[in-house]
């Protein structure tokens, strides 16, 4: 970025954002102004009065300014896992064996340590006059024929079947709000590149102000995007799982550049009021990835009968989400 733009952005947005958190009146909400040019084929009239006369029990006020600059990445990798199964069953041939000794003359038992450990005693009733008492050494081959072994019970998938779950998540900026007292808030979240490109220098810059911080910021980014002075952001989540036996897989990847969840639960209907301003503004590219390849399961019973899927794969790429819930307030007589 130029000097002329850094200029140009310091004259506009910090004039603007940064002043705000100086001791002084000019707080978020002295002036809200929303104008509307529309084209009709229809006439309507509208009569709408609003009349507000609420004593909270509480309040939650907040003036938040998230930026996120630079690159945020996610990654789970799982492979090769392997649950083992019951054996199908059938016949085995138990092979051979092979068994020495020596053996003696005239009935003597010999317990010299040569002899197999399946041989007990092993004698000959000779009278040849052989030192030692020993006349041979005897060697046996034998066969120890088969054997069926029976087939073991399958396993059953409805508590049997484990479950490999990975999960990558990468965001940016994340407000996260719950409350049951009234809310106030103004909100700013930003997320872009680490340094520009290009030319710039247009005198534009300087026109993008309002009296609110954040709608200032957005527009002076925003400018500075269309003229190549500002780098995306590269937000990615990705989740690979390979070469699974016997388990369920669930995998799932989510990328967000910015994200904003308010829940207002009024414990009270003078409780139930929710006053918001919020700016949210990505240059970014966002990507998620799930993938899931070779998972091979073999014998269970009631698979079909599973209340989870066998493999599930969510990839999920969001650049600026905001969820705001208002709920009714129980009233208990």
């Amino acid at each position: 970025m130029n000097s002329y733009l850094k200029r140009s952005l310091l004259a506009s947005v910090s004039a603007a954002v940064l002043a705000t958190t100086a001791l002084s009146s000019a707080n978020a909400f002295d002036r809200v102004s929303w104008t509307w040019d529309a084209t009709l084929d229809e006439t309507i009239t509208k009569t709408v009065n609003v009349n507000i006369e609420l004593a909270p029990t509480g309040m939650v006020m907040l003036e938040d300014l998230q930026v996120n600059i630079g690159d945020v990445t996610a990654e789970s990798i799982v492979s090769g896992i392997q649950n083992l199964q019951p054996s199908d069953g059938g016949t085995v041939d138990l092979g051979t064996q092979d068994i020495q000794f020596h053996y003696g003359l005239g009935g003597v038992s010999l317990d010299d340590d040569f002899k197999s450990p399946s041989v007990v005693i092993g004698t000959v009733d000779e009278n040849d006059d052989v030192a030692n008492g020993v006349n041979g050494t005897v060697t046996a081959t034998i066969d120890l024929g088969e054997v069926d072994v029976p087939a073991t019970d399958s396993h059953d998938a409805l508590t049997e079947l484990p479950s490999i779950v990975s999960q990558a998540t990468a965001v940016a900026n994340n407000t996260s709000i719950v409350s049951d007292n009234s809310i106030q808030l103004h909100e700013g979240q930003f997320s872009f590149g680490v340094e520009g490109e290009g030319e710039g220098g247009s005198p534009f810059v300087r026109q993008v102000q309002t009296e609110n911080s954040n709608l200032t910021a957005a527009g002076v980014l925003g400018v500075l995007a269309i003229q190549g002075d500002l780098v995306k952001a590269n937000i990615s989540a990705e989740s690979k799982v390979t070469d699974i036996l016997n388990a369920s897989v669930d995998s799932s990847a989510t990328a967000v550049a910015n994200n904003m969840t308010v829940s207002l639960n009024p414990s009270t209907p003078d409780d139930a009021l929710l006053i918001g301003d919020v700016v949210q503004f990505a240059f970014a590219d966002v990507s998620a990835s799930s993938t899931v390849r070779d998972v091979t399961l073999t014998n269970y019973t009631n698979l079909g009968s599973l209340d989870r899927s066998i493999v599930g794969s969510v990839a999920t790429a969001v650049g600026n989400n905001k969820s705001i819930t208002v709920a009714v307030p129980v009233i208990v007589n």
